[in-house]
């Protein structure tokens, strides 16, 4: 601790050189906790979460393709469901075509959501409305506080995949573990578009999820011959297919994690390089007053690690404050439900930081503290 002050001081004596370098840094690491953050949100999306008694059933062909309105009943007959929702993504444009008004929008069976989404919490009476009134709609708590929504508010979509543009009143606010979501009733949509009777996917509970993997073979080999064959799936397995649809998604973002961690690396090391060589002659009159070379090496390091912890401390908290309260985070919460920047996801863009500081200052303080006085004061700046 007695030589902090002469570390403090020496970050001071190029202050654009290092104001810079901490910005170099605080981007790099401010992308990798972003990136780091979705990589952790694919994961948790496709393990169970309160849903391992639910499956979803779809067209085998692609989730764009609809299946007929007679499935749910079959589909209730098979021994181990206990209920079905068929569900289908409205996807409308509320207020502005803008990312920040984007958000999940469902129209379903208002009678059986709660007996599939058995974790969402509402209150009775709000339940009632939803399900009683056919402009009614339910949004998550989430998302009527994005909005401040209240209950009795009026919601007006305009539909972009359907011929339909809803005007819906709010009647209930859920909770529960995935409370960012817009649900209202099927019965709505199908009355206005003339009821062409398709559902994108039913949404089944089982009695056990011990059950699943016979329920999804018959309802398959139930439909196994019908014009439209069903793909029925666990809920993680079948998030884990709509992430698989972008490719490799979480390898993507981690080889380009890498590529901004070594880039910004080797600006580092251009950076302490720089300052190391414009240092050579107080190096060598440091070593001639009894500095000894793991002293100087740990001195120059150091310079190096907190420069680079600094920008890394900036770029934690400002991503913790963009995501978290300036609301960047929910507009990824649409298709990441899970998007958060945690306190691990924090503590390993500081530790990015710190080893970019090492590696980046390595090689510079390493020459730096191996160079002989005689050179060093012979070596001009």
């Amino acid at each position: 601790m007695k030589y902090l002050r002469l570390i403090t001081k020496n970050l001071g004596r190029n202050k654009r050189r290092t104001i810079l370098t901490m910005l170099s840094v605080s981007v790099s690491v401010f992308l990798l906790a972003t990136m780091q953050a979705v990589i952790a949100a694919l994961g948790s999306t496709t393990q169970l979460t309160g849903g391992e008694s639910r499956l979803v059933v779809r067209r085998n062909t692609s989730l764009a393709d609809m299946m007929p309105e007679s499935y749910g009943q079959k589909i209730l007959q098979v021994s181990g469901v206990t209920a079905v929702c068929p569900a289908n993504w409205f996807g409308g444009i509320y207020r502005e075509d803008k990312p920040k008004y984007m958000f999940a929008q469902f129209y379903v069976d208002a009678k059986t959501l709660f007996d599939v989404q058995f974790e969402y919490q509402i209150s009775p009476e709000e339940k009632a409305a939803f399900q009683e009134e056919r402009t009614a709609a339910i949004a998550g708590k989430s998302l009527a506080d994005k909005y401040g929504w209240k209950i009795g508010d009026v919601i007006e979509l305009k539909g972009v995949l359907w011929p339909v543009s809803p005007r819906l009143t709010l009647r209930g606010i859920y909770t529960g573990p995935r409370d960012t979501s817009f649900y209202f009733h099927r019965e709505y949509v199908e009355e206005a578009m003339g009821r062409p009777g398709l559902v994108g996917t039913y949404r089944v509970r089982l009695d056990s999820p011990d059950s699943a993997p016979r329920v999804m073979e018959e309802i398959d080999q139930m439909f196994k011959n019908s014009t439209a064959p069903s793909k029925t799936e666990t809920e993680a397995a079948f998030a884990a297919a709509f992430f698989s649809m972008l490719g490799n998604v979480k390898g993507l973002i981690g080889g380009v994690g890498l590529v901004v961690v070594f880039t910004i690396t080797l600006i580092g090391a251009n950076a302490m390089a720089m300052s190391a060589r414009e240092r050579f002659t107080e190096v060598a009159v440091m070593k001639a007053l009894g500095f000894q070379p793991g002293l100087i090496l740990t001195l120059l390091l150091s310079e190096s690690v907190l420069i680079a912890l600094i920008g890394g401390a900036l770029a934690a908290i400002a991503a913790k404050v963009v995501f978290q309260f300036v609301g960047m985070g929910s507009m990824l919460a649409i298709f990441l439900q899970n998007f958060k920047i945690t306190t691990g996801t924090m503590a390993i863009a500081l530790g990015v930081s710190v080893l970019i500081g090492l590696v980046s200052g390595g090689i510079p303080a390493w020459n730096a503290a191996r160079i002989s006085i005689v050179d060093g004061l012979r070596r001009v700046a």
